[in-house]
């Protein structure tokens, strides 16, 4: 083999095997990390993630509307609706683009610093709406029916455990009218790997030396907490807490409408 091809060949080599390390390097610590971490921990973690990117402070972003599936499934499945309860409104994109879509929006958010964002952002654009703080993985105090529930984008993948998550879902119950769609947006993926498989069994080793429930495959950090979904585990989660899955999606991001059975 010449000189040529061989370094050729060592080239895409050393690239193959600095993925693999880094993959294996990262499941390693996301494992070690959900195992060691406290739900307070990772609640925090989940703070420090949001406060300090600039992402969902950002006005553009915000002002940017719905996202094109969003859209889809609420002119699909809301045309109906006047009122929408919304919970992970964020820096206020969804409550500024659905009261402009003619929705009676009652926004409510987890992380204070995006509350105060939001509302001085609705307030700057006209829009006479207030985002209310909630506390994270909770349901308002004042029962109220309304026409529709949205959770705000990907937030029912930040909940961590599928028994915290049920008991949320069941929570919502007293807020829907009979009918109603309820929306929820994911992370998904196809089929369970390797990577993920690594990320459970460490996680699990240094959970046993706590009174924590055993890790769920689809768990990571990245490095706030993220649950990843598959079709049928999200379907399932939803069956379990009693709802009846009307729609779903995951042509770019998973979602799906369910109302309760």
């Amino acid at each position: 083999m010449g000189g040529y091809k061989f370094t050729a060949r060592l080239s895409h080599w050393s690239f193959r095997f600095i993925r693999k390390a880094y993959n294996l390097i990262d499941a390693l610590l996301s494992g070690f990390w959900l195992g060691v971490m406290s739900e307070k921990s990772l609640d925090w973690s989940d703070e420090l993630f949001y406060n300090n990117t600039g992402h969902y402070t950002d006005d553009k972003y915000n002002l940017s509307g719905l996202f094109k599936w969003e859209k889809a499934m609420i002119e699909k499945h809301f045309t109906g609706a006047k009122s929408i309860l919304l919970i992970a409104a964020g820096g206020g994109r969804e409550v500024l683009a659905l009261s402009g879509m003619g929705f009676e929006v009652d926004g409510y958010e987890c992380n204070e610093l995006l509350v105060e964002y939001g509302n001085r952002l609705l307030e700057k654009n006209g829009n006479n709406n207030k985002i209310r703080y909630l506390a994270r993985n909770s349901v308002p105090g004042e029962i109220k029916k309304y026409d529709g529930i949205i959770i705000g984008w990907g937030a029912y993948s930040l909940m961590a455990g599928q028994k915290k998550r049920i008991t949320f879902l069941e929570g919502l119950y007293p807020f829907l009218k009979e009918g109603a769609p309820l929306m929820i947006s994911f992370l998904w993926v196809r089929k369970r790997s390797r990577h993920e498989r690594i990320i459970k069994k460490v996680s699990d080793f240094f959970r046993i030396f706590s009174t924590k429930d055993k890790t769920e495959i689809g768990d990571r950090l990245v490095p706030d907490f993220i649950h990843y979904f598959t079709e049928d585990e999200i379907k399932s989660e939803l069956t379990r807490a009693n709802y009846r899955i009307k729609d779903y999606s995951s042509s770019d991001y998973g979602c799906l409408i369910a109302v309760n059975s």
